[in-house]
């Protein structure tokens, strides 16, 4: 062969060689694996937010405020107040304190009976409630009264006082400034309370007297009138006082 002949077929397997160790090169199944994939493995690998989110990170587990609301749980007001569950009354029970003296009659009733709780020189008995000083001025009506009353004002329209079972009378002190005035005292109010049970006409003297109205055959409830007084027949003031009124 011409020797530019065997030149020239030396360059073309010389190429052909070449582009067979290209192409060996080439080949996918020597290829190793790309590292792209596994170099992106940090995107995910590190994308902690979700296994660092908010939602794993206790707001809700560590949040007391519901758990932890002894709010209700420890209110105890309603177990805790005896006031009314506790107060148990007993006999004897004083009439100052559960009556009021609000009930003005007669002349009482337009102006004519003043009273004071602190104007006694001196208590009687057992000195508990207060100590009253009534002055009537004979008016129009020609007599006057003052009722107890619970609750204050009332006249019946509404409940009385609980008073313990077994009270067998009402005691009281009284006495005048002059001696010889004539009052009537009674427990009950029989409109309200189906009852009223006078002690009538007591002469007074100077002297702090202990009297007594007899309840014993008296079946009472709810007592609107826990006491009161009446006089008339005067023309000149009268004053006096009551002290130590007790239901036994």
């Amino acid at each position: 062969m011409h020797s530019n002949k065997r030149f020239a077929w030396g360059w073309v397997a010389a190429g052909v060689f070449a582009v067979s160790g290209l192409v060996a090169a080439c080949d996918p199944e020597e290829t190793p694996t790309p590292t792209p994939d596994a170099g992106q493995q940090n995107p995910d690998s590190g994308t902690r937010p979700d296994s660092g989110t908010p939602d794993s990170g206790a707001p809700d587990a560590g949040n007391p405020p519901d758990a932890g609301n002894d709010e209700d749980a420890g209110t105890e007001p309603d177990a805790g107040t005896e006031e009314d569950a506790g107060t148990t009354l007993t006999l004897p029970l004083a009439v100052d304190g559960s009556w009021i003296p609000s009930g003005y009659m007669g002349d009482g009733s337009s102006g004519g009976v003043t009273y004071s709780g602190t104007d006694c020189a001196a208590r009687a008995g057992t000195g508990l409630g207060a100590c009253h000083r009534f002055t009537w001025t004979p008016g129009g009506e020609g007599w006057a009264g003052v009722f107890w009353q619970y609750p204050e004002g009332n006249w019946g329209d509404r409940d009385g006082f609980a008073v313990p079972a077994g009270a067998t009378s009402v005691s009281f002190y009284a006495w005048g400034t002059e001696g010889g005035e004539v009052v009537s005292f009674m427990a009950g109010m029989n409109a309200a309370d189906g009852f009223e049970v006078p002690l009538r006409d007591v002469a007074l003297t100077t002297t702090p007297t202990q009297y007594t109205i007899d309840l014993s055959s008296i079946q009472y409830g709810l007592v609107v009138g826990g006491f009161g007084w009446s006089a008339g027949g005067r023309t000149t003031p009268l004053v006096f006082f009551i002290d130590d009124i007790h239901w036994r």
